[in-house]
């Protein structure tokens, strides 16, 4: 496959950095629907807003969010904090085989397409000396968020900036979103196994760290 790919595009939160666990981002939903004064909804509701793209609108506004500035604010401020205070302690952080990123990035044109917003992206790129692997960093949290993983907006977009094409990108990710995403885009797709998260897409490759990415390129 070697000859065929030209450009990967990686996931962010939980393909290159480790997050605490699977309950982060649900624990900063629920304090902050909270903080804005909504009731919580169930598990099973709430994990649905990250793989609803570009419907999320409609989902907040079915719990009773009537501002939706107000609650990205509240969950953006909570993630930042989060998110410092963790890698302060050395809770976030990145997986060991990103290493594997510095030889990467001398045969292929990487990129990176996160729900994550911008200034949290950067935030573990800039602060774990990622940021310099990547000729293009999309990043659809909160201003973009219509366009979120799994809509297929970001990947292209990304394609886009790398200067090359569906058929010649593989997206690498942890989610059925990042999956979902790619095959929108025409990408081929490769899950990577990093935690208890059940994926139920199937992607065109399994791998169960970046080591066994370069096996597969």
């Amino acid at each position: 496959m070697r000859k065929r790919i030209k450009s990967i595009i990686f996931d962010l939160d939980g393909t290159l950095i480790d997050v605490p666990d699977g309950d982060f981002f649900d624990r900063l939903l629920v304090e902050s629907l909270v903080e804005i004064g909504c009731e919580v909804p169930s598990r099973e509701q709430r994990d649905q807003l990250w793989e609803s793209g570009k419907d999320y609108q409609k989902i907040l506004k079915s719990w009773g969010v009537r501002n939706l500035n107000d609650f990205w604010k509240a969950f953006d401020r909570r993630d930042l904090e989060a998110r410092q205070r963790l890698m302060s302690i050395s809770k976030i952080k990145p997986y060991e085989d990103v290493v594997v990123l510095e030889g990467l990035a001398r045969e292929f044109s990487l990129g990176i397409v996160t729900n994550t917003p911008m200034e949290l992206a950067f935030l573990e790129l800039d602060t774990f000396n990622l940021t310099q692997y990547f000729d293009s960093i999309v990043a659809l949290g909160t201003i973009e968020q219509k366009n979120a993983k799994p809509e297929a907006y970001g990947i292209l977009k990304c394609i886009k900036e790398l200067n090359s094409s569906p058929r010649d990108s593989l997206v690498v990710g942890d989610k059925d979103s990042d999956i979902i995403a790619g095959v929108r885009a025409g990408t081929l797709t490769a899950i990577i196994v990093r935690s208890r998260i059940k994926t139920t897409v199937k992607a065109d490759f399994i791998i169960n760290n970046l080591y066994e990415l370069i096996e597969v390129l």
